[in-house]
């Protein structure tokens, strides 16, 4: 069920929200790779246990986060809450991984929009740091990118470098 969020009571975990795996009728939703898991698991908020992990100790690390962001963006649109929903997922070269995510309910040209936004986004990035898979991936290299839009219209994005979160933690 998705999870319901008060405006009193938005922030990272209302945004970024829970799981929910709701396959088109008829279709049976496609098991995803532990490292698929782990990486829908900083978008959802919800750690992984470091599942798939190991895949990017390998030397082809890059190359198996391409795999895990096709099994994410097979399987999108992925619903997160009620207004959230992840749309596609793709690595650049440098083990860059950017998630889209699709929000509606709000008009991103509004100047309160923008406002809140700009408060939200520290809020956000920690909520991501709270995740204790993602300062392993930035251990390994690895750097997350989150891009919301609502329609065609960029709401706001968050760059978690490898160092991010450990900047977060000695803060």
């Amino acid at each position: 069920m998705p999870v319901s969020c008060s405006i009193e009571k938005w922030s990272a975990t209302c945004l970024l929200g829970l799981l929910i795996v709701a396959p088109p009728a008829g279709f049976a939703a496609q098991p995803l790779s532990d490292l698929a898991k782990l990486l829908l698991g900083t978008v959802s908020g919800k750690p992984s246990g470091m599942s798939g992990v190991t895949r990017l100790t390998a030397r082809d690390a890059e190359r198996q986060l391409s795999l895990a962001c096709s099994e994410l963006a097979r399987s999108a649109p992925i619903v997160l809450d009620n207004s959230t929903r992840l749309t596609g997922c793709n690595v650049r070269p440098g083990k860059v991984v950017e998630f889209q995510l699709k929000v509606t309910g709000v008009d991103p040209r509004r100047d309160d929009t923008k406002k809140f936004m700009a408060f939200v986004r520290p809020i956000l990035e920690r909520g991501i740091c709270r995740n204790p898979d993602v300062p392993v991936l930035g251990k390994l290299g690895v750097t997350l990118d989150y891009r919301y839009l609502v329609g065609q219209e960029p709401l706001v994005a968050l760059h978690v470098s490898p160092d991010r979160c450990a900047e977060k933690a000695g803060t």
